[in-house]
């Protein structure tokens, strides 16, 4: 799969990747997928292309949106690309539009099935990127989780998912955050760099309105000395990226 990404700005990294392998087995044929920030668009072409589930995706800087247009085009892949920010987008109001010219009013409301995402993490404390491109894609407070959270809980199906990456030193907040909307965690995984580091990310499966237990996976280890382990390697291999900068 061709990847074209910009020369100078925000470039997708492991992460997205280790997110795309995660979130596969839980996306199927049926499902209508939504994914915020999808920048190049790597992870929903990676999701559409393994589980042929329904793409819509978000993305809120036109420069972007343009590279992932193009790399939906040339990776023969449909999806509804939509260039605005998501916390302000009113998805129902679009549906409304898209029906007017039915002859009874539609009382449908918006709702998928599963919501996707490698939000911007990182803290303020954390030194920032001039890049403006950089700055948008990696700084928690160009979409707070609580307000994403709540967003995505206006979205979701009554049982829908939410499936996302994040920075593992937020786990409590994060949780508190998805307790307040009925949203439970079922599903985690670590990663770590090392097998004598702490974690650096974590990997979430949530479900709405969800009574499960939440399972724990065993732990994604990137490193050995400074090799990938095989696991890395198989989930690189998996993906089959060729990344373009232009």
């Amino acid at each position: 799969m061709q990847i074209y990404q910009p020369k100078n700005g925000y470039c997708y990294n492991s992460d997205t990747l280790f997110l795309y392998d995660f979130a596969l087995p839980f996306l199927k044929m049926r499902h209508h997928l939504l994914e915020v920030g999808a920048g190049c668009g790597v992870l929903g072409l990676l999701c559409a292309r393994d589980s042929k589930c329904r793409l819509t995706m978000i993305e809120k800087n036109p420069k972007m949106a343009e590279f992932c247009s193009h790399n939906l085009r040339i990776n023969h892949t449909k999806a509804h690309l939509i260039c605005a920010d998501f916390l302000e987008y009113d998805f129902n109001s679009q549906l409304a539009q898209n029906t007017k010219s039915q002859k009874t009013h539609s009382t449908t409301q918006i709702a998928f099935d599963i919501i996707l995402s490698n939000p911007p993490f990182y803290h303020d404390d954390v030194i920032k990127s001039q890049n403006s491109d950089i700055f948008s894609a990696r700084y928690a407070q160009n979409l707070p989780f609580l307000d994403f959270a709540r967003k995505v809980n206006s979205l979701l199906k009554p049982t829908g998912e939410f499936i996302f990456c994040y920075d593992a030193k937020a786990i409590f907040h994060l949780f508190c955050v998805l307790h307040s909307y009925k949203i439970r965690p079922i599903c985690l995984r670590f990663v770590y760099p090392k097998l004598d580091k702490s974690a650096t990310l974590v990997l979430c499966r949530c479900k709405k309105n969800s009574k499960s237990q939440c399972k724990i996976l065993p732990p994604l280890i990137t490193h050995i000395d400074l090799n990938f382990t095989q696991e890395v390697l198989e989930i690189y291999k998996k993906a089959k990226t060729w990344s373009i900068k232009c």
